[in-house]
């Protein structure tokens, strides 16, 4: 345990050395937004999001088919009963 402490240290004592030496830049917001835009449009990110959508509308089909199951059980179990 105290191993990992000392070596937590001593990695951010090296991030901190390093990024005094080397003084990282920051991006082009622009070139940023371009990448990232360009990235949400590509035909795999869009099938991934259809694929998505796809899964979500069959999961919520079967929450829903189960609760009118409980729903028309409980009635049944009712009218059985009184």
């Amino acid at each position: 345990m105290k191993d990992n402490q000392v070596t937590q240290s001593d990695l951010i004592a090296l991030e901190q050395s390093l990024k005094s030496r080397l003084q990282p830049i920051s991006p082009d917001q622009s070139f940023v937004g371009n990448l990232r835009s360009r990235l949400e449009e590509s035909p795999i990110y869009q099938q991934q999001r259809e694929t998505a959508y796809f899964l979500l509308s069959i999961a919520s089909g079967l929450v829903v088919g189960l609760v009118i199951f409980i729903i028309g059980k409980g009635i049944m179990y009712g009218f059985r009963h009184t």
